[in-house]
């Protein structure tokens, strides 16, 4: 089942209130089914690769999920999101292992 478009619309990236202290390049969404079965949304944020996860702030994270969240809820969609994240090499080094 393709991803609504009020879902692309909730994760667009130039609406979204994003933390400015970690740079996101661009958002991806897609349907997902969870561990239990239920219908849900997998929701992969690429960060800019100038990103050190060891000095990412947990409360930023928190901040930019909650946006994510709090948007979709906005434009009515209730799936749950499970929000991964990447940088752009780290999705090239998965594309050469397949």
């Amino acid at each position: 089942m393709p991803v609504s478009a009020a879902t692309k619309k909730a994760l667009n990236l130039k609406k979204l209130k994003l933390p400015s202290s970690i740079p996101v390049l661009r958002v991806e969404v897609e349907d997902y089914t969870d561990w239990d079965g239920d219908p849900a949304l997998k929701v992969l944020v690429v960060l800019d690769e100038s990103v050190d996860p060891e000095k990412v702030d947990g409360n930023e994270v928190s901040k930019l999920k909650m946006a994510m969240h709090d948007s979709l809820r906005k434009h009515g969609i209730t799936l749950f999101p499970y929000i991964f994240f990447a940088k752009p090499s780290e999705l090239a080094e998965t594309d050469d292992e397949g």
